[in-house]
């Protein structure tokens, strides 16, 4: 179980982002999990001095997600692949790769995203 989270709407996400950058945070990273049952969990990891805080904003894949690219530079390799593997509406990336950071072109497409994963039989 996380420590140190809250959940945020998409109203909020720019400047809880910006008031983690204020207060010190370095930005970790973003985890997305798909909730199979329509929405999706964007979890926002941010470390200071060793503390992680988080923000969970659910989300649809039809939610337009403001990039924090623009404070978080590096945010925008993890917003990229969220967007390529799981149809997450991200907008606004400093650099958006438009769906071929990771996957080349005929790749299935949202590989991540729930009904579309694959599964494995283990035996």
């Amino acid at each position: 179980m996380l420590e140190n989270i809250s959940d945020i709407t998409t109203d909020q996400l720019i400047s809880v982002t910006q008031q983690a950058d204020l207060d010190g945070y370095r930005f970790v990273t973003t985890s997305c999990v798909d909730n199979n049952n329509g929405t999706l969990d964007l979890i926002y990891h941010y470390d200071l001095d060793g503390v992680l805080k988080q923000f969970r904003l659910q989300v649809t894949h039809e939610t337009e997600v403001p990039s924090i690219s623009r404070i978080f530079y590096a945010a925008l390799l993890v917003e990229n692949e969220i967007k390529e593997l799981f149809n997450v509406n991200i907008i606004g990336i400093v650099i958006d790769y438009g769906g071929h950071l990771l996957l080349s072109k005929g790749a299935p497409e949202s590989p991540m995203a729930y009904p579309n994963q694959i599964t494995i039989e283990r035996r």
